[in-house]
């Protein structure tokens, strides 16, 4: 089910709107802008050619981090061997192959699964083999082959586990009960970012599209639903639990019959017509402390108009 949601959000980026939802812009922000790097913390360890720090200064520093290309403009950011690692080790490709290959930059013990040795190693005309000109020497390369199959351990030595990703929603269906379960979620204007409509005064039932990449959504746990005329404040918004069933209520969406495990009901008799009413769910996996929280404060507003609905 996981793969639904690469799905959903490319389907979402593609479609355009006007949307009730301003957000000013801003300038990017580079996170590694913000660390004051201290040289005198960097491990006294032999510069070997095959570790983190040897490859930054011998490799990655000298080919990559030059003007323009991995200088912190765009990742991996190649500055300093902190940033190489944190913007490599398990952190997501961007720009993938044509059939979606790769999931990491670099997977430690793996370089056939490493979108950095792809990209060192590449014959496609179109990525493009990496770095500019391909000035790498066949044992610059092995150095980071070397590396990878090593565990591609940090400054310390240090392996890095894999990341758990948290619950994701890869898409919703609504319907009204006591109107012959007339399915309402398609009826939302011709755009699909754009609220759906729902009449005042009556039940809804709501199933929700929850994916994760090790917890199954029948063993979610916490399983709530708020309500909010507020899409960025949700202190005191109105609340249902989520029903969980191990048999699916399948639904076709985006031209795929998708499963749906979690379900609430609602009345719109809670809200005026004319209100715009956001929603945010709230699922806890095995792997985390917290709940998640879908969509949230940091989520684009073509997500937030998606989860919401218009009373008539």
């Amino acid at each position: 089910m996981k793969n639904f949601l690469p799905l959903l959000f490319a389907l979402l980026l593609i479609s355009c709107s006007k949307t009730v939802i301003t957000e000013p812009p801003g300038p990017l922000f580079n996170p590694y802008d913000t660390i004051q790097y201290d040289q005198d913390a960097v491990p006294a360890v032999p510069l070997d050619s095959t570790s983190l720090p040897g490859l930054h200064q011998y490799i990655f520093s000298t080919k990559c981090a030059v003007s323009g290309c991995h200088d912190g403009s765009f990742e991996p950011d190649f500055r300093t061997p902190y940033s190489a690692f944190n913007t490599l080790v398990y952190a997501p490709v961007v720009k993938n192959t044509a059939g979606q290959q790769f999931t990491y930059r670099v997977i430690p013990y793996d370089t056939a699964a490493s979108w950095l040795w792809y990209r060192l190693t590449t014959d496609d005309a179109v990525l493009g083999r990496m770095p500019l000109y391909d000035t790498l020497a066949p044992a610059q390369r092995n150095k980071i082959r070397e590396w990878i199959l090593a565990g591609a351990p940090d400054l310390f030595g240090n392996v890095r586990n894999q990341p758990s990703a948290e619950p994701g929603l890869y898409g919703l269906v609504a319907y009204l009960p006591d109107h012959n379960n007339l399915r309402v979620d398609t009826i939302r204007n011709g755009i699909i970012i754009n609220p759906f409509l729902v009449p005042a005064n009556t039940n809804l039932k709501i199933w929700f599209g929850l994916a994760d990449d090790k917890t199954y959504p029948f063993f979610f746990t916490y399983n709530k639903v708020r309500f909010s005329t507020n899409a960025f404040d949700f202190s005191n918004a109105k609340e249902t639990p989520l029903e969980v069933t191990f048999t699916p209520h399948y639904e076709w969406l985006f031209g795929y019959q998708l499963p749906f495990f979690l379900s609430t009901t609602v009345n719109t008799g809670w809200f005026k017509p004319g209100d715009l009413v956001y929603m945010r769910v709230y699922v806890q996996d095995a792997d985390h402390q917290t709940p998640t929280e879908i969509p949230d404060n940091g989520s684009q507003s073509y997500m937030m108009l998606y989860s919401s609905f218009l009373i008539q």
